[in-house]
C-alpha cells in the first residue's frame, strides 16, 4: 500500500496524463494523496517587477496578490479533489498550496508529510523542453530521499499510444 502519495500539479496536460497513467497501471491501494500546487516565487517577482500600483508599498501589494492567488489556486485544487479520489482510489485527498520554487517546495512537502511516494510527470507546462527530463523533475530526483515515480506524459503503455 502507498500510505501517502504526493502528487504535485501545475494543472498541465502532462500532470493530467501522469495521473491517468498511474490509474491504469497501479494495483496498490493509496491511503492519502497530497495534491500540491506551487506558485512559483520567481514568477511572482517577475509579475510585480517593481510595480506598486494599488498600495503604498510593494510588499503590501505583493502580500495581497499572494493571498488572492492562493485563494484562486485552492479553489482550482478543490475542483480536482473528486477526480483525484477516483484516479488514486482513495477517500483522503489533502489540497496544499505553497509559494516558492517548485522543486524545493515539492521536496519540503514530501518530508513534512512523510510521503511514501512522489509522482511526477517527466515534463509539465514547459514540456517542449529539449531536455530528457524537465528541470523540476530532475531537481526533485537529486534532492529528495523519497521514492519518485516519473511518468512520461506521452508513451506506449501496454500497446496503447497516448
Amino acid at each position: 500500500m502507498f500510505r501517502k502519495v504526493l502528487f504535485p500539479t501545475d494543472f498541465s496536460e502532462g500532470s493530467y496524463r501522469a495521473a491517468k497513467r498511474f490509474e491504469k497501471t497501479n494495483e496498490v491501494p493509496v491511503g492519502e494523496v497530497i495534491l500540491l500546487h506551487v506558485i512559483d516565487e520567481g514568477t511572482m517577482e517577475d509579475l510585480m517587477n517593481g510595480y506598486s500600483l494599488l498600495y503604498e508599498s510593494e510588499e503590501l501589494e505583493l502580500e495581497a496578490v499572494k493571498k488572492k492567488l492562493e485563494e484562486k489556486v485552492m479553489e482550482r485544487l478543490q475542483t480536482k479533489v473528486e477526480d483525484v479520489k477516483k484516479t488514486f482510489k482513495t477517500e483522503r485527498v489533502k489540497p496544499v498550496v505553497r509559494f516558492g520554487f517548485p522543486w524545493e517546495e515539492i521536496v519540503k512537502v514530501a518530508e513534512e508529510e512523510d510521503v511514501s511516494l512522489i509522482i511526477l510527470p517527466t515534463h509539465g507546462k514547459l514540456g517542449f523542453s529539449k531536455e530528457l527530463l524537465g528541470s523540476t523533475a530532475m531537481r526533485v530526483i537529486k534532492k529528495t530521499f523519497r521514492p519518485v515515480l516519473l511518468i512520461k506524459p506521452k508513451c506506449r503503455c501496454g500497446g496503447d499510444e497516448e
